[in-house]
């Protein structure tokens, strides 16, 4: 299955799920998503790249949105198939388009990795897109060694990479998931257990005013933000 929706103004979600040839090929498994934003602005923008393998049928659906070829940045949050999977396909058809990552993600794998040098964002750092503006938050250990986050200063979205992820195949819920979302990271082993560089990210999150969680697996999320770092800051789960 595949979804478009737009999350927040000029925030478009596209979402995979039970794809059969993916499934069939252990790329994928059942009951949850993984999700890709594209942001429509006069220099438009894609958060997550999504695997290689789904590059022909995600492209189809941002033609219907924006042509490929005017993309002018790819943000990878982090080096892993389904963030960075399909970048140099991007690349190909988006010949202005700018991969962006951290400094450690560019060390460690995408100089390598991409067919285009990589730009190196720093924490605090904004790139603006004309009617959207990006602030990017370094937060490694989370998930990743080289992670980082992005937040939409222009509708208080953030994209918190693999943070805040949860099972099910929802577009949007208004519900709270923050103890969901935590049981789901210690029960799949996404999020260790770090409570320096998870405190750390959560800080960063906690100043912000957010009013959009777009989550890169599960449902975006509107609202709950404080339960949801309360959540994991705790790192309390009800029997």
């Amino acid at each position: 299955m595949i979804d478009v929706t737009e999350i927040a103004k000029g925030i478009h979600r596209i979402s995979l799920w039970e794809e059969e040839d993916l499934m069939k090929r252990g790329l994928m498994s059942h009951g949850f998503t993984i999700n890709m934003f594209l942001i429509k602005a006069r220099r438009p923008a894609i958060i997550e790249t999504l695997l290689r393998n789904t590059f022909k049928r995600v492209r189809r659906r941002v033609e219907k949105i924006v042509d490929p070829a005017k993309l002018r940045y790819v943000v990878i949050p982090h080096h892993e198939g389904d963030s960075s999977g399909a970048i140099n396909e991007w690349l190909r058809v988006a010949p202005r388009a700018v991969p962006l990552c951290s400094e450690l993600c560019a060390v460690l794998s995408l100089r390598d990795f991409s067919n285009r040098e990589p730009k190196v964002v720093s924490d605090g750092q904004v790139i603006d897109l004309g009617s959207h503006r990006l602030r990017f938050l370094v937060t490694p250990y989370v998930n990743q060694m080289d992670s980082l986050m992005v937040y939409e200063e222009s509708t208080c979205t953030l994209f918190p990479n693999d943070l805040f992820c949860s099972m099910g195949t929802e577009i949007i819920t208004t519900e709270d998931h923050s103890e969901v979302a935590l049981r789901n990271a210690r029960e799949l082993g996404y999020q260790a257990d770090d409570r320096v560089n998870l405190n750390r990210a959560l800080d960063k999150i906690a100043k912000l005013d957010i009013k959009v969680v777009a989550t890169m697996h599960g449902p975006a999320v509107i609202g709950h933000v404080s339960n949801l770092i309360d959540a994991f800051r705790n790192n309390v789960i009800s029997v």
